[in-house]
């Protein structure tokens, strides 16, 4: 590393990282308003100050930062389409002209510090500590303390939050060590910017937003990796640009296809069981795929049919052993196949969510075990009780 005083900029960020969780923690007002947005300020000045232009890599094929503004839009997008199907609320920011400068300052003011500072000091000897520790700077711990006793929202925070932002700074220091540090910089603000200067934003839940959060930075880099390696090869194998070429395709089609699936785009949606009330048919950390029933077809459904359905936020997959006609509508028996009694409520129309079609084995058992440790009792991927 040229720069000889990176050292000296790695403990001073650091010892701010110490002392933001100390700040944070407490919940002192004046540490989002004014200390960090200053901080960040001094450091920009800091590296500006110190002739970093020598150390500021900028690729010199500057399509690279067109295609990631056309990505980053392209993320914008589906953002605010999936805030058509979830909904939308009012922006926690006030839209007044001072407000949004003060928020500029305080959300835009850090990112562009981060992204220099990571520039700066990231080499291929220290990549994981500085990404570790451009991460814990910018975790919220005084959310992350208000909720640390309660284990479903912990857990929530740490799926919706805590993971994407690894995953995110990981992209980011590949993207700013492999090609310039000005990709990370055009995503991070094309997203940000809109959020503080729209009326509205999308009421989307933890673990859409998780989900996006995790699946994204994969497709992005995906892309860049592909077009990376076909700079490098271009003029050697054509072989392992056409392999690239597919790969790049194919992991487009089933990032799309994932977020799709999740999503509930299909008609057949995913979940996770979470005990063994339907052995030997299928087991705890299995995945259960069902196809999602149309309005006559539920009042419709044969006995012996394996449902899934909702109760109490729950999701449980059981097998339809008597229907009853009651006046207008139809309600349903269901019992786990190893359960000794049949379930205590009966199983209304509107309360399914679709049949059982097949299973795969024990691929859900990272959620069961995230289940078990959090005791998580609202999750996306679905229950069955005991």
């Amino acid at each position: 590393m040229k720069y000889p005083k990176t050292k000296i900029l790695i403990t001073i960020i650091i010892i701010y990282t110490i002392a933001t969780i100390k700040l944070t923690i407490t919940n002192i007002r004046i540490y989002t308003n004014i200390i960090n947005p200053t901080f960040w300020t001094i450091i920009l000045i800091y590296l500006i100050y110190n002739n970093q232009k020598n150390n500021i890599k900028i690729h010199k094929n500057q399509k690279y930062n067109i295609q990631m503004l056309i990505i980053s839009i392209f993320y914008l997008i589906i953002y605010f389409l999936i805030g058509l199907k979830f909904g939308f609320s009012k922006n926690p920011y006030k839209q007044d002209l001072v407000h949004i400068l003060k928020n500029a300052i305080i959300q835009i003011l850090p990112i562009i510090s981060i992204e220099i500072i990571r520039n700066t000091i990231t080499n291929s000897k220290n990549k994981i500590p500085i990404t570790t520790l451009l991460i814990l700077v910018e975790i919220n711990y005084n959310t992350l303390t208000n909720i640390y006793t309660n284990k479903e929202e912990l857990y929530k925070y740490i799926c919706s939050t805590i993971i994407p932002l690894i995953t995110y700074n990981i992209l980011y220091t590949y993207l700013t060590t492999k090609v310039t540090y000005t990709l990370p910089l055009i995503h991070r603000l094309t997203c940000q910017i809109p959020i503080l200067l729209l009326p509205i934003v999308p009421n989307i839940n933890w673990f859409i937003t998780g989900s996006i959060g995790i699946i994204f930075p994969i497709i992005i880099y995906v892309i860049f990796k592909y077009k990376i390696l076909k700079e490098k090869t271009e003029k050697r194998k054509r072989k392992q640009t056409q392999i690239a070429k597919i790969s790049y395709t194919t992991a487009i089609i089933l990032s799309i296809t994932l977020v799709s699936f999740m999503l509930g785009i299909f008609k057949y949606e995913p979940i996770t069981i979470l005990s063994n009330s339907m052995n030997p048919v299928f087991s705890k950390g299995d995945i259960v795929i069902y196809k999602k029933l149309k309005e006559q077809e539920l009042k419709q459904i044969p006995k012996n049919t394996i449902i899934i359905y909702e109760i109490e936020n729950k999701n449980i997959a059981h097998r339809i052993t008597k229907t009853i006609k009651q006046k207008d509508t139809t309600l349903y028996q269901t019992k786990g196949d190893s359960n000794n009694t049949p379930d205590m409520e009966l199983v209304k129309p509107n309360q399914i969510k679709g049949q059982y079609i097949f299973h795969i084995k024990y691929i859900g058992l990272p959620s069961v075990w995230l289940y078990n440790y959090f005791k998580q009792n609202d999750t996306k991927v679905g229950t069955n009780k005991e």
